[in-house]
């Protein structure tokens, strides 16, 4: 069991299995209710977002009618609002949650196939007589033995009815089966180029019909978040990002259109999530705030009122998760747990801490990067902050880092904001509660000492049961000293598109 991880010995002992019994429409709780053919078995549709930032629903806090067809999903789902992904960068985020495992276990370190033979929700479910299907990302699955849809479509299409099409047409093909289905809808909104850029006009056809928002927010429109700065610039960028949300809203709303005309919303299992957060700087590609906290939702014809789950829990529960909704075995071993028990009130979810992973990018080049944290604290480590690489990353390459670099000519303030970006710092520790935008490192703060420490030995617990490449990293930050972090690009950069 997980050091993170503490279940009721009375549900590992098989309690959940009558408690659970006759409440859900599955097959095991057919034959627990004694008899019969067991119901037909619940699909499930999982609808992903690239690069959403979880400030942004209405649901999270965010601005109100900004993605109202979200906030209606949301309002008939359970809400696991303080989520965080494992992996804050598109491919390792998205195998992590289709494995149940962390980045280094499942070999899904960056953007790298998991290992041969990792079983994954595509190969469990077809298992079972799902037919599957992957619409867009699906060259962020790797490789396709552990990823063998029946059916994907693969482009970087931002039409608002791209994903629909796709949808009903494979939904079609699964009743032509007579087979349950699993779905998997991959947004490629609002990753960047943002909606409205001169970067984004080819590609989303100068944002005229299925491409278009009706109302678009400008800058004045917007909220800054914590960990970036009110610069006009700034804020012309936000707006852009804001813009390429509504339109994900959009095609949400649309593929969900397509789940109530088909007839088969009332046997459907429904889930939402980012992959990770805003890609901005201290945030995606980082184990910032805004680069891990990650909501999700999920919803099931008969699962009671929703409610709100505050519980810190990570993308990696969501395969045992949905796997225990639908009465299929989890494979053993898993760094993730179901979320079932907790739901259904049978047992607690008791975690003290999330972990989160950040290895090689898209460029290839190895930044690597751990965080534990709790409610309100967070300990960094950055073992490629040696005072000689300096940080680079896509989230980087827009108007907002530039505007940094200007403003931090004339702002101290801003100029230790860049400083703290792009040289890192080894070990930080910060109150989100005081400080959410993780400016003020509180690591040599001896009110905080007994903290740190507890949290640090927690990480490496966790870190040599995982078998974490980076351990030795962490002890050395500890001990002050040197880090090495090896660097082969060439073997870990992305090829054919971006992340």
């Amino acid at each position: 069991m997980s050091l993170f991880s503490v279940r009721k010995r009375e549900f590992l002992l098989g309690g959940a299995t009558a408690a659970l019994a006759g409440i859900l429409p599955s097959q095991n709780a057919a034959k627990a209710q004694g008899g019969g053919a067991p119901p037909r078995p619940m699909n499930l549709l999982l609808i992903t977002a690239d690069d959403l930032d979880w400030s942004l629903p209405g649901f999270m806090g965010g601005k109100a009618g900004l993605m109202p067809n979200l906030d209606a999903l949301a309002r008939r789902s359970h809400r696991f609002v303080n989520n965080r992904t494992v992996a804050p960068i598109c491919m390792p985020s998205r195998e992590a949650l289709m494995t149940g495992l962390v980045p280094h276990r499942s070999g899904g370190t960056g953007f790298t196939p998991v290992n041969a033979g990792t079983p994954t929700l595509v190969t469990l479910l077809k298992e079972q007589g799902y037919y599957t299907a992957g619409i867009h990302k699906v060259d962020h699955m790797l490789p396709q033995d552990c990823f063998p849809w029946d059916f994907l479509q693969q482009s970087k299409d931002r039409s608002t009815l791209v994903h629909a099409n796709g949808f009903r047409v494979a939904l079609e093909e699964a009743r032509n089966g007579k087979k349950p289905f699993f779905i998997n809808c991959n947004s490629n909104d609002p990753h960047r180029p943002f909606y409205g850029s001169p970067q984004a006009d080819k590609v989303d056809h100068d944002h005229t019909g299925p491409y278009k928002v009706a109302r678009e927010v400008g800058p004045e429109d917007v909220v800054i978040p914590p960990h970036l700065d009110d610069l006009p610039e700034i804020r012309r960028e936000l707006s852009q990002y804001w813009n390429s949300a509504q339109r994900l809203d959009i095609a949400i709303g649309n593929i969900l259109r397509v789940l109530d005309e088909s007839g088969e919303r009332d046997n459907t299992v429904v889930m939402f999530c980012s992959d990770h957060g805003m890609p901005f700087p201290f945030a995606k590609a980082t184990c910032y705030e805004h680069g891990t906290r990650v909501p999700v939702l999920i919803s099931w014809p008969g699962m009671g009122a929703p409610r709100d789950f505050t519980e810190l829990t990570t993308h990696c529960d969501i395969l045992p998760t949905l796997l225990d909704l639908l009465g299929v075995r989890a494979p053993a071993n898993l760094d993730g747990q179901s979320w079932l028990p907790l739901i259904m009130g049978s047992a607690a979810f008791e975690r003290a801490f999330t972990v989160t992973y950040v290895n090689t990018l898209s460029s290839g080049v190895s930044y690597p990067m751990r965080a534990i944290q709790d409610h309100r604290y967070a300990l960094l480590f950055t073992p490629w902050s040696d005072g000689k690489l300096k940080y680079r990353s896509e989230s980087m390459m827009g108007l907002t880092f530039n505007a940094m670099v200007e403003g931090a000519k004339i702002d101290s303030k801003i100029a230790a904001r860049v400083e703290q970006c792009t040289v890192g710092i080894p070990m930080a520790f910060y109150d989100l509660e005081a400080d959410p935008g993780q400016r003020r490192n509180l690591a040599a703060d001896k009110r905080h000492a007994a903290r740190i420490e507890r949290m640090a030995d927690a990480l490496l617990k966790d870190m040599e049961r995982t078998g974490d490449p980076e351990l030795a990293n962490i002890k050395a930050i500890l001990k002050g000293e040197p880090t090495v972090v090896p660097q082969d690009p060439e073997r870990y950069r992305l090829r054919g598109g971006g992340d």
